[in-house]
């Protein structure tokens, strides 16, 4: 499998945040980042990150909750279907060391993919991620 991040793994444009903002189906909350999600119309999930310099103020360390979000993204993406995710930062998430941002990371594509499902089970007309 490819472990790649290139740019079909990627939200690009502005109009792919605002339909998921303004249309997520499923989201994983905690208090340190959001994960808001929609199902896409293509065969495998993809990233964009909101991470503000208001919530994490230094560049080194939004640098860092980015590569480690891509980084945990990549290892996770199977799992995920065919989800469009927007990662929020919130206060805090910059002061997390290494160890625990991965952590986090993975608990929360956890609770998103129990939510996915959550939600495909109430929707059965959405099409499975498994197909």
């Amino acid at each position: 499998m490819d472990l790649g991040f290139g740019p079909e793994y990627r939200l690009l444009k502005p109009a792919q945040f605002k339909t998921v903002f303004d249309g997520a189906t499923c989201k994983a909350s905690g208090p340190s980042l959001l994960l808001l999600a929609r199902e896409n119309s293509l065969s495998h999930a993809r990233l964009g990150l909101v991470i503000a310099k208001k919530n994490v103020r230094h560049a080194v360390d939004r640098n860092r909750v980015k590569r480690i979000a891509r980084e945990s993204f990549r290892q996770h993406r199977a799992e995920l279907g065919n989800l469009d995710i927007v990662v929020l930062a919130r206060k805090g998430v910059g002061d997390l060391d290494n160890t625990a941002l991965h952590a986090l990371y993975q608990s929360m594509w956890r609770r998103l993919i129990k939510s996915a499902a959550k939600n495909r089970s109430r929707d059965p007309g959405l099409p499975s991620s498994n197909a």
